[in-house]
């Protein structure tokens, strides 16, 4: 049996003009599940979140029958709060409606608290120290996670990081690693990212990818980014930068496991980044995942 990962965008307004134009191009779409509803705070109770039904319309005319995956941001799990169960209960919720085929998260910080407010947005992926102490934070909390989506697959994406973490026990390949060895998650790698941590000083690319083990890698994330303030960031607003898709080339044949490639880019900048070139990124990214096809043993 040959597998080929699938090629994919992450869901956003703008992707249904993409796959009307190309649908031979999207194998599949991801959704951040924050975008489909309306979340009214913890003092709201039962009212706490009301699903936008519009959006959720248009994501399952846009998806047809293509596969679709979950990419969570607002669980914030390896922050050191207790888990938001409220919104888990909602994650498992679209989980099951939708039918999500796997579900990644980030290994970074975006609650923390800040006086009175128990979890507040830090605005952006914080930095995280890995070792031990993370470990304890995030072991249950992916438990209780993927009791809640049903058992899918559930993978843990690479932080962007705009400066090194200062006498971390453990290197982050490594964090990602033990997590897979350990069956806790998968590795969503971020290419991205890490180069987005290259240019601000941080670990090269290659030796990141070097100290991963291959196996871990079930899901690549494509996107490009600007200058901010003397930082580069991931701003996901252009299409991949060369350096990037020479590490995606170089990179991404290696990983047995990989099951989806994904382009990210917000809807804002649609206007600028064109069709043409949301198309040709795609026809790229088929390439790519031509080069990744491999025999592999038939389970059924």
């Amino acid at each position: 049996m040959r597998r080929r990962p699938l090629v994919g965008l992450l869901h956003n307004p703008a992707v249904p003009a993409i796959v009307a134009a190309a649908p031979e191009l999207v194998d599949c779409l991801e959704v951040i599940p924050d975008r489909l509803w309306h979340d009214f705070g913890a003092g709201a109770g039962r009212n706490r979140f009301i699903v936008a039904e519009e959006p959720v319309a248009l994501l399952r005319r846009t998806l047809g029958d293509r596969p679709l995956s979950g990419h969570g941001l607002g669980l914030s799990l390896p922050s050191d709060l207790p888990l938001d169960e409220a919104m888990l209960e909602q994650v498992g919720a679209l989980a099951r409606r939708l039918g999500f085929a796997w579900y990644s998260e980030h290994l970074s910080v975006f609650l923390t608290p800040r006086g009175s407010v128990p979890g507040a947005q830090a605005g952006l992926g914080l930095p995280v120290s890995c070792g031990e102490d993370l470990m304890a934070v995030l072991a249950p909390k992916l438990a209780r996670l993927r009791e809640a989506i049903g058992g899918i697959p559930l993978a843990m994406e690479n932080a962007a990081n705009f400066a090194e973490v200062p006498e971390a026990e453990e290197g982050e390949p490594e964090f990602l690693s033990g997590l897979h060895e350990a069956g806790r998650a998968d590795t969503l790698l971020d290419l991205h990212n890490l180069y987005v941590t290259e240019r601000n000083g941080g670990t090269s690319a290659g030796a990141w990818l070097e100290a991963l083990d291959p196996n871990a890698v079930t899901e690549i994330h494509l996107a490009g980014g600007d200058e901010m303030a003397g930082f580069y960031s991931d701003s996901h607003c252009g299409r991949t930068p060369d350096a990037v898709w020479d590490l995606a080339l170089r990179w991404a044949p290696r990983f047995p496991r990989l099951r989806a490639i994904i382009f990210e880019f917000h809807e804002t900048w649609f206007p600028e980044i064109g069709l043409p070139g949301l198309i040709a990124e795609l026809e790229r990214m088929q390439g790519l995942a031509d080069s990744c096809v491999r025999e592999v043993a038939d389970a059924g």
